[in-house]
């Protein structure tokens, strides 16, 4: 199922089909310079090429989100202190993490794709810029079920993740100053 997902992702984010019908490869998107895939291995290649780089910027975002909101919420369940207090060390601490395992990963990745795009695209035929106005998006029929699984899957994190900080809240910390027997 996540290929069949990633695979229709990569078909509604970088083809487009032109006037004459001709695939159309758009690696940076609609605004900037765009191939013709004409052959079926060039087709191949490019979204083995787009299938890689948006599974990994999935799950550096679902991984890295989850892992910087379930550390914040560590951190904060330890600190005494006032609610407002909690608040800023949880919004710090998260913002730490994110940057560390998704922001920073998500602009390396981000790089290595941009730095081999010019390598996958020199064997393509540019498309002239007075056709990039007419590209026609290829129809998709598994969008529809592709959001109501990542919705689902988020209602599902956000449960998890109430549920957990909940156990941390519910569970007795001894006072300060006092010590347990």
């Amino acid at each position: 199922m996540f290929s069949a997902w990633i695979g229709q992702l990569v078909e509604a984010r970088c083809c487009r089909k032109d006037s004459s019908g001709r695939l159309v490869f758009l690696p940076y998107g609609r605004r900037r310079a765009g191939y013709y895939l004409d052959s079926p291995s060039d087709y191949q290649k490019a979204k083995a090429f787009v299938a890689m780089y948006s599974a990994g910027s999935f799950l550096f975002q679902v991984l890295g989100s989850t892992s910087s909101l379930v550390i914040a919420i560590e951190t904060s369940s330890d600190h005494h202190g006032s609610l407002a207090s909690k608040l800023e060390l949880t919004l710090i601490v998260y913002v730490i993490s994110a940057f560390a395992f998704q922001w920073l990963p998500m602009l390396l990745l981000w790089r290595l794709y941009r730095e081999l795009l010019p390598q996958l695209c020199s064997s393509l035929q540019e498309l002239s810029p007075e056709s990039m106005g007419n590209l026609q998006s290829i129809p998709n029929p598994m969008r529809r079920g592709a959001l109501i699984v990542a919705f689902a899957a988020l209602v599902v994190m956000g449960v998890v993740l109430v549920l957990v900080s909940r156990s941390h809240c519910m569970t007795p910390h001894p006072a300060p100053g006092f010590a347990q027997r």
